[in-house]
Protein backbone atom coordinates (compact mmCIF):
# COMPACT_ATOMS: atom_id res chain seq x y z
CA UNK A 1 0.00 0.00 0.00
CA UNK A 2 1.38 3.17 -1.06
CA UNK A 3 1.08 6.69 1.24
CA UNK A 4 -1.18 7.60 -1.03
CA UNK A 5 -3.90 4.94 -0.32
CA UNK A 6 -3.57 5.90 3.65
CA UNK A 7 -7.56 7.05 4.72
CA UNK A 8 -5.22 9.76 6.61
CA UNK A 9 -3.26 10.62 4.14
CA UNK A 10 -5.48 11.20 1.17
CA UNK A 11 -4.76 15.39 0.98
CA UNK A 12 -1.37 14.27 -0.51
CA UNK A 13 -3.15 13.32 -3.78
CA UNK A 14 -5.35 10.32 -3.26
CA UNK A 15 -9.14 9.29 -3.47
CA UNK A 16 -11.69 10.52 -0.87
CA UNK A 17 -12.14 8.72 1.86
CA UNK A 18 -15.96 8.63 1.89
CA UNK A 19 -16.96 7.02 5.04
CA UNK A 20 -15.22 3.26 3.91
CA UNK A 21 -17.59 0.96 2.59
CA UNK A 22 -20.78 2.86 3.39
CA UNK A 23 -20.48 5.48 0.66
CA UNK A 24 -18.40 3.41 -1.47
CA UNK A 25 -22.03 2.12 -2.58
CA UNK A 26 -22.63 5.17 -3.94
CA UNK A 27 -19.08 6.04 -5.58
CA UNK A 28 -21.03 6.08 -9.33
CA UNK A 29 -20.21 9.12 -11.57
CA UNK A 30 -21.37 10.26 -14.80
CA UNK A 31 -18.29 11.58 -16.81
CA UNK A 32 -18.48 14.92 -18.72
CA UNK A 33 -15.47 15.05 -20.92
CA UNK A 34 -11.82 16.40 -20.55
CA UNK A 35 -11.76 20.41 -21.12
CA UNK A 36 -7.55 21.47 -20.65
CA UNK A 37 -6.66 18.23 -19.24
CA UNK A 38 -9.00 18.68 -16.63
CA UNK A 39 -11.43 15.47 -16.55
CA UNK A 40 -14.60 16.15 -14.52
CA UNK A 41 -17.04 14.13 -13.40
CA UNK A 42 -20.53 14.51 -11.69
CA UNK A 43 -20.71 11.79 -8.92
CA UNK A 44 -24.20 10.21 -7.43
CA UNK A 45 -24.59 12.97 -4.51
CA UNK A 46 -23.97 15.85 -6.98
CA UNK A 47 -26.71 14.74 -9.21
CA UNK A 48 -28.63 13.88 -6.39
CA UNK A 49 -28.94 17.28 -5.32
CA UNK A 50 -29.66 18.34 -8.93
CA UNK A 51 -32.64 15.91 -8.79
CA UNK A 52 -33.96 16.92 -5.45
CA UNK A 53 -34.29 20.41 -6.55
CA UNK A 54 -36.00 19.62 -9.60
CA UNK A 55 -38.42 17.38 -7.58
CA UNK A 56 -38.97 20.42 -5.46
CA UNK A 57 -39.76 22.26 -8.75
CA UNK A 58 -42.96 19.91 -8.67
CA UNK A 59 -43.97 21.08 -5.61
CA UNK A 60 -43.80 24.87 -5.54
CA UNK A 61 -43.07 25.36 -8.83
CA UNK A 62 -40.61 27.99 -8.03
CA UNK A 63 -38.79 26.39 -11.74
CA UNK A 64 -36.64 29.58 -12.40
CA UNK A 65 -35.05 30.13 -8.71
CA UNK A 66 -34.69 26.14 -8.73
CA UNK A 67 -32.89 26.54 -12.04
CA UNK A 68 -31.03 29.54 -10.82
CA UNK A 69 -29.73 27.74 -7.57
CA UNK A 70 -28.45 24.77 -9.47
CA UNK A 71 -26.47 26.93 -11.98
CA UNK A 72 -25.18 28.73 -9.01
CA UNK A 73 -23.66 26.17 -7.14
CA UNK A 74 -22.39 24.12 -10.62
CA UNK A 75 -20.72 27.69 -11.21
CA UNK A 76 -19.25 27.99 -7.57
CA UNK A 77 -18.30 24.08 -7.52
CA UNK A 78 -16.13 24.78 -10.38
CA UNK A 79 -14.53 28.38 -9.60
CA UNK A 80 -13.89 26.13 -5.89
CA UNK A 81 -11.89 23.56 -8.00
CA UNK A 82 -10.07 26.03 -9.96
CA UNK A 83 -8.45 27.72 -6.98
CA UNK A 84 -7.46 24.40 -5.67
CA UNK A 85 -5.88 23.85 -9.18
CA UNK A 86 -4.21 27.14 -9.36
CA UNK A 87 -2.87 26.91 -5.98
CA UNK A 88 -1.79 23.64 -6.27
CA UNK A 89 0.61 24.60 -9.11
CA UNK A 90 1.92 27.42 -7.47
CA UNK A 91 3.07 25.00 -4.46
CA UNK A 92 4.36 22.66 -7.52
CA UNK A 93 1.40 20.21 -7.20
CA UNK A 94 -1.62 19.10 -9.51
CA UNK A 95 -5.27 18.92 -9.56
CA UNK A 96 -6.44 17.54 -12.94
CA UNK A 97 -9.19 15.56 -11.51
CA UNK A 98 -12.93 17.28 -11.01
CA UNK A 99 -14.99 14.56 -9.11
CA UNK A 100 -17.56 16.76 -7.76
CA UNK A 101 -20.41 16.41 -5.35
CA UNK A 102 -22.02 19.32 -3.47
CA UNK A 103 -19.57 20.33 -1.22
CA UNK A 104 -16.68 20.49 -3.50
CA UNK A 105 -14.44 17.46 -4.92
CA UNK A 106 -13.64 14.09 -3.90
CA UNK A 107 -10.56 13.97 -5.08
CA UNK A 108 -8.16 16.66 -3.12
CA UNK A 109 -5.19 18.26 -5.06
CA UNK A 110 -1.66 16.50 -4.87
CA UNK A 111 0.84 18.73 -3.32
CA UNK A 112 4.57 18.51 -2.00
CA UNK A 113 4.47 16.76 1.14
CA UNK A 114 5.11 19.42 3.97
CA UNK A 115 2.46 22.02 5.99
CA UNK A 116 2.79 24.75 3.83
CA UNK A 117 2.05 23.63 0.44
CA UNK A 118 -1.10 21.47 1.98
CA UNK A 119 -2.21 24.64 3.59
CA UNK A 120 -2.02 26.17 0.50
CA UNK A 121 -3.47 23.61 -1.95
CA UNK A 122 -5.97 22.96 0.20
CA UNK A 123 -7.29 26.88 1.17
CA UNK A 124 -7.21 27.91 -3.20
CA UNK A 125 -10.47 26.91 -2.92
CA UNK A 126 -11.84 28.71 0.01
CA UNK A 127 -10.08 31.37 -1.44
CA UNK A 128 -11.36 31.45 -4.69
CA UNK A 129 -14.94 31.67 -3.56
CA UNK A 130 -14.13 34.09 -0.92
CA UNK A 131 -13.04 36.35 -3.94
CA UNK A 132 -16.24 35.39 -5.83
CA UNK A 133 -18.77 36.19 -3.27
CA UNK A 134 -17.38 39.81 -2.05
CA UNK A 135 -17.23 40.93 -5.77
CA UNK A 136 -20.79 39.31 -6.73
CA UNK A 137 -22.17 40.71 -3.66
CA UNK A 138 -20.88 44.07 -4.36
CA UNK A 139 -22.26 44.11 -7.64
CA UNK A 140 -25.68 43.54 -6.59
CA UNK A 141 -25.22 45.76 -4.29
CA UNK A 142 -24.05 49.10 -6.02
CA UNK A 143 -26.38 48.20 -9.23
CA UNK A 144 -29.68 47.45 -7.54
CA UNK A 145 -29.37 48.85 -4.39
CA UNK A 146 -30.02 45.48 -2.52
CA UNK A 147 -29.13 44.71 0.44
CA UNK A 148 -28.02 41.08 1.27
CA UNK A 149 -30.44 40.52 4.25
CA UNK A 150 -33.56 41.74 1.77
CA UNK A 151 -32.15 39.68 -1.26
CA UNK A 152 -31.77 36.54 1.34
CA UNK A 153 -35.16 36.70 2.76
CA UNK A 154 -36.98 36.69 -0.87
CA UNK A 155 -34.99 33.98 -2.21
CA UNK A 156 -35.18 31.94 0.98
CA UNK A 157 -38.74 31.79 -0.20
CA UNK A 158 -37.92 29.82 -3.24
CA UNK A 159 -41.54 30.26 -4.48
CA UNK A 160 -43.17 33.17 -7.02
CA UNK A 161 -45.09 35.75 -5.36
CA UNK A 162 -45.60 39.79 -5.85
CA UNK A 163 -42.32 40.72 -4.63
CA UNK A 164 -40.21 37.74 -5.95
CA UNK A 165 -41.08 38.69 -9.53
CA UNK A 166 -40.65 41.88 -8.96
CA UNK A 167 -36.83 41.50 -8.37
CA UNK A 168 -34.58 41.79 -11.75
CA UNK A 169 -33.11 38.60 -13.26
CA UNK A 170 -29.79 39.06 -13.51
CA UNK A 171 -30.04 40.16 -9.62
CA UNK A 172 -31.62 37.04 -8.49
CA UNK A 173 -29.46 35.06 -10.46
CA UNK A 174 -26.25 36.90 -9.44
CA UNK A 175 -27.35 36.81 -5.83
CA UNK A 176 -28.06 33.08 -6.04
CA UNK A 177 -25.00 32.84 -7.17
CA UNK A 178 -22.93 34.46 -4.03
CA UNK A 179 -24.98 32.51 -2.09
CA UNK A 180 -23.83 28.97 -3.55
CA UNK A 181 -20.22 30.35 -2.86
CA UNK A 182 -20.84 31.27 0.80
CA UNK A 183 -22.45 28.04 1.16
CA UNK A 184 -19.25 26.57 -0.11
CA UNK A 185 -16.76 28.40 2.36
CA UNK A 186 -18.61 27.49 5.51
CA UNK A 187 -18.98 23.81 4.90
CA UNK A 188 -15.57 23.41 3.84
CA UNK A 189 -14.43 24.96 6.89
CA UNK A 190 -15.52 22.28 9.04
CA UNK A 191 -12.45 19.64 10.55
CA UNK A 192 -13.40 16.80 8.72
CA UNK A 193 -11.92 15.10 6.07
CA UNK A 194 -14.80 14.94 3.46
CA UNK A 195 -14.01 18.93 3.41
CA UNK A 196 -11.37 21.30 3.18
CA UNK A 197 -11.08 22.10 7.06
CA UNK A 198 -9.34 19.14 8.17
CA UNK A 199 -6.55 19.51 5.73
CA UNK A 200 -5.98 23.26 6.84
CA UNK A 201 -6.27 22.58 10.64
CA UNK A 202 -4.25 19.19 9.75
CA UNK A 203 -1.26 21.80 8.12
CA UNK A 204 -1.52 24.33 10.88
CA UNK A 205 -0.66 21.37 13.31
CA UNK A 206 2.09 20.28 11.23
CA UNK A 207 4.83 22.10 12.29
CA UNK A 208 4.00 22.59 15.87
CA UNK A 209 3.21 19.05 16.91
CA UNK A 210 5.28 16.49 14.20
CA UNK A 211 2.81 14.71 11.05
CA UNK A 212 1.51 12.30 13.20
CA UNK A 213 -0.03 14.45 15.89
CA UNK A 214 -1.43 17.23 13.69
CA UNK A 215 -3.59 14.33 11.84
CA UNK A 216 -4.58 12.65 14.91
CA UNK A 217 -5.75 15.81 17.16
CA UNK A 218 -7.87 16.79 13.27
CA UNK A 219 -9.54 13.02 13.61
CA UNK A 220 -10.01 13.89 17.40
CA UNK A 221 -11.34 17.41 16.44
CA UNK A 222 -14.15 16.19 13.91
CA UNK A 223 -15.05 13.08 16.46
CA UNK A 224 -15.92 16.26 18.98
CA UNK A 225 -17.59 18.76 16.50
CA UNK A 226 -19.15 16.02 14.98
CA UNK A 227 -21.14 14.80 17.91
CA UNK A 228 -21.73 18.63 19.13
CA UNK A 229 -23.56 18.95 15.34
CA UNK A 230 -25.24 15.58 15.82
CA UNK A 231 -27.19 16.67 19.23
CA UNK A 232 -27.94 20.07 17.60
CA UNK A 233 -29.43 18.21 14.61
CA UNK A 234 -31.50 16.12 17.04
CA UNK A 235 -32.84 18.28 19.22
CA UNK A 236 -34.16 20.02 16.06
CA UNK A 237 -35.51 16.98 14.60
CA UNK A 238 -33.74 16.77 11.57
CA UNK A 239 -33.08 13.14 10.56
CA UNK A 240 -30.52 13.82 7.46
CA UNK A 241 -28.69 16.37 9.71
CA UNK A 242 -28.51 13.20 12.14
CA UNK A 243 -27.33 10.85 9.50
CA UNK A 244 -24.59 13.18 7.80
CA UNK A 245 -23.17 13.68 11.28
CA UNK A 246 -22.75 10.25 12.27
CA UNK A 247 -21.60 9.68 8.69
CA UNK A 248 -18.79 12.28 9.21
CA UNK A 249 -18.44 11.19 13.09
CA UNK A 250 -17.76 7.61 11.04
CA UNK A 251 -15.17 8.37 8.90
CA UNK A 252 -12.99 10.81 11.58
CA UNK A 253 -13.11 7.95 13.65
CA UNK A 254 -12.05 5.30 11.35
CA UNK A 255 -9.65 7.33 10.11
CA UNK A 256 -7.84 7.84 13.64
CA UNK A 257 -7.87 4.05 14.13
CA UNK A 258 -6.26 3.81 10.66
CA UNK A 259 -3.40 6.13 12.20
CA UNK A 260 -3.09 4.55 15.58
CA UNK A 261 -3.14 1.23 13.89
CA UNK A 262 -0.14 2.25 11.97
CA UNK A 263 2.07 3.98 14.93
CA UNK A 264 4.01 7.20 15.87
CA UNK A 265 6.63 8.21 12.66
CA UNK A 266 4.64 5.91 10.21
CA UNK A 267 3.49 9.26 7.94
CA UNK A 268 6.95 11.06 7.79
CA UNK A 269 7.94 7.27 6.10
CA UNK A 270 5.28 7.63 3.92
CA UNK A 271 5.70 10.68 3.05
CA UNK A 272 9.36 10.29 2.40
CA UNK A 273 8.95 7.34 -0.49
CA UNK A 274 7.22 10.43 -2.10
CA UNK A 275 4.37 10.31 -4.92
CA UNK A 276 4.17 8.65 -7.98
CA UNK A 277 4.06 11.26 -10.86
CA UNK A 278 5.33 8.71 -13.54
CA UNK A 279 2.14 9.35 -15.81
CA UNK A 280 2.73 12.81 -15.85
CA UNK A 281 4.52 13.84 -19.07
CA UNK A 282 8.32 14.70 -19.24
CA UNK A 283 8.27 18.72 -19.27
CA UNK A 284 5.60 18.90 -16.28
CA UNK A 285 7.62 15.65 -14.76
CA UNK A 286 10.69 17.93 -14.38
CA UNK A 287 9.02 21.10 -13.48
CA UNK A 288 6.85 19.16 -10.54
CA UNK A 289 10.25 17.98 -9.77
CA UNK A 290 11.79 20.60 -9.80
CA UNK A 291 9.44 22.63 -7.50
CA UNK A 292 9.34 19.45 -4.72
CA UNK A 293 13.12 20.29 -4.56
CA UNK A 294 12.37 23.68 -3.57
CA UNK A 295 10.38 22.94 -0.65
CA UNK A 296 12.43 20.36 0.43
CA UNK A 297 15.70 22.60 0.31
CA UNK A 298 13.24 25.25 2.58
CA UNK A 299 12.62 22.74 5.00
CA UNK A 300 15.96 21.33 5.53
CA UNK A 301 16.93 25.02 5.98
CA UNK A 302 14.32 25.17 8.65
CA UNK A 303 15.74 22.01 10.18
CA UNK A 304 19.57 23.68 10.06
CA UNK A 305 18.32 26.15 11.70
CA UNK A 306 15.66 24.59 14.32
CA UNK A 307 18.89 22.20 15.25
CA UNK A 308 21.15 25.39 16.00
CA UNK A 309 18.49 26.74 18.44
CA UNK A 310 18.32 23.37 20.13
CA UNK A 311 22.08 23.25 20.33
CA UNK A 312 21.76 26.43 22.03
CA UNK A 313 19.29 25.17 24.27
CA UNK A 314 21.06 21.98 25.26
CA UNK A 315 24.40 24.29 26.13
CA UNK A 316 22.43 26.22 28.44
CA UNK A 317 20.60 23.08 29.97
CA UNK A 318 24.21 21.65 30.68
CA UNK A 319 25.74 25.19 32.33
CA UNK A 320 22.76 25.99 34.33
CA UNK A 321 20.19 23.27 34.36
CA UNK A 322 17.19 23.01 33.41
CA UNK A 323 15.28 25.01 36.12
CA UNK A 324 17.07 27.71 33.43
CA UNK A 325 14.89 27.65 30.86
CA UNK A 326 12.38 29.80 29.73
CA UNK A 327 8.71 28.18 28.61
CA UNK A 328 9.02 28.70 25.39
CA UNK A 329 13.13 27.15 25.40
CA UNK A 330 11.10 23.95 26.99
CA UNK A 331 8.64 24.29 24.41
CA UNK A 332 11.16 23.55 21.65
CA UNK A 333 13.34 21.24 23.28
CA UNK A 334 10.08 19.04 24.08
CA UNK A 335 9.22 19.18 20.30
CA UNK A 336 12.73 18.23 18.96
CA UNK A 337 12.43 15.10 21.25
CA UNK A 338 9.67 14.08 19.92
CA UNK A 339 10.80 14.50 16.36
CA UNK A 340 13.88 12.16 17.24
CA UNK A 341 11.67 10.01 18.87
CA UNK A 342 10.04 10.06 15.39
CA UNK A 343 13.10 9.51 14.01
CA UNK A 344 14.01 7.16 15.58
CA UNK A 345 11.05 4.52 15.47
CA UNK A 346 11.03 4.83 11.22
CA UNK A 347 15.12 3.72 11.65
CA UNK A 348 13.63 0.66 13.81
CA UNK A 349 11.06 -0.44 10.89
Amino acid sequence: MSWRDRDYNRGYGGGWGGGGSILALFSWALPLGTFFGIRIQASFWLLLLIAFELLYVLHTGALVLALLAIVGILLALFIHELGHRFAAQWVGGRHDDFLMWPCGNMIPPAHPPAAWPMFAAQSGGIFANVITAMSIGTIVNIIWHIQPAYMAAILGQLQPDPVAMSLPALAAALYMFCMANIFLIAINLLPFYWFDGAYLLQAILWPISGAYKSVDFTCLTGLVVAAGLFMLSAYGMSFMGMLMCGLLFYDSWQRRQALRADGPGVIDQLISSSANISDLPAHKRRRLLQRWLHWISRREHRSRQEQQIVDKILEKVSEKGMHSLTRKERRILHRATQRQREADLISQR
